[in-house]
């Protein structure tokens, strides 16, 4: 029988999980994979060839299998693979769950563990070692960019995670005066905030909400840089191995900070930090400590480090 996998919801979340996938698929091997989930989440991965065969989360029934490895921690999800009749059942402990998981793993706080650790050791649950992470593929646009930059002032999550549009449009700025042009990016929600910030820059686009995920992921491979909040497009300019500087709001880095060879994060966090809230009572001082010198200094250190990497 397969292994099935449900996988997370959100893009950031289903990128931190490439190291269990990874795992799993090494283990697993003529075995076979069948993993469920959002659809346009599948399609972003599947390139990657990691599964044999891949379900819509909304499926009304799942394959039988001998394990299910359940990443979300819903009750909804281990009730879909008890449901599935799987002898096996690994996920996270609570939400009222535990009685329908064989093995539930108890789950550190958050910030203790990486969260891909988190989910690697879902997999190492059901007996995967670890095994080396690539970089997630893209197709780079047939359009010659020439050197760009990838702004993306949006986050779904909410205000505390949204550094202040006017950081963006300074480091914009300050890209464009070297000869970088910009493009600033995100999701249809976002293109309100993003639009602002392109009109703020010199000769800046606003692609929000008018690229697939995909032709995201290939914009962002063809990017010399990537300044983003802590959103899932941070995540997926990080996997294709951009150079991606990730600003940090209420939540914690040492918990989600993105996976890629060419990361680094801007934080000042106050002494409460992270509160993980998605709206302040207090005014954002975890963001508006942020100056743009800080992001700035952060994309000069990585282009120091990596010059290869564009």
């Amino acid at each position: 029988m397969p292994l099935l996998v449900r996988l997370p919801n959100w893009l950031g979340d289903l990128l931190m999980a490439r190291p269990m996938l990874h795992a799993l698929r090494a283990m697993t091997g003529a075995q076979g994979l069948v993993v469920v989930g959002p659809r346009p989440l599948l399609d972003l991965l599947a390139p990657e060839q990691l599964w044999d065969r891949a379900l819509d989360r909304g499926a009304r029934e799942w394959p039988r299998a001998e394990v299910a490895v359940v990443a979300p921690p819903s009750f909804s999800s281990a009730w879909r693979a008890w449901t599935s009749g799987a002898r096996r059942r690994i996920g996270f402990r609570g939400e009222w769950r535990d009685a329908l998981l064989t093995d539930a793993l108890h789950r550190p706080p958050r910030g203790e563990s990486h969260l891909s650790r988190e989910y690697l050791a879902l997999a190492q649950r059901a007996g995967a070692s670890e095994v080396p992470l690539p970089a997630l593929p893209a197709d780079r646009p047939a359009e010659a960019l020439g050197a760009c930059a990838v702004l993306a002032p949006g986050a779904v999550y909410g205000p505390a995670k949204r550094w202040p549009e006017a950081g963006f449009i300074e480091v914009g700025r300050a890209l464009t005066a070297r000869g970088i042009a910009v493009l600033v990016c995100g999701a249809q929600g976002d293109a309100p905030v993003c639009e602002r910030v392109a009109a703020g820059i010199p000769g800046a686009r606003s692609l929000a909400g008018r690229t697939s995920l995909a032709e995201q992921a290939g914009l962002c491979a063809a990017a010399a840089i990537a300044v983003s909040n802590d959103s899932g497009l941070a995540h997926l300019a990080a996997a294709v191995g951009c150079r991606t500087v990730t600003v940090f709001g209420s939540t914690s880095s040492a918990w989600t900070q993105p996976l890629g060879p060419h990361v680094r994060v801007v934080q000042q966090a106050p002494v409460f930090a992270p509160c993980f809230q998605r709206t302040c009572a207090i005014g954002l001082p975890c963001l508006t400590r942020i100056e743009a010198g800080h992001v700035l200094a952060a994309v000069d250190a990585l282009f120091a480090a990596s010059p290869e990497a564009a």
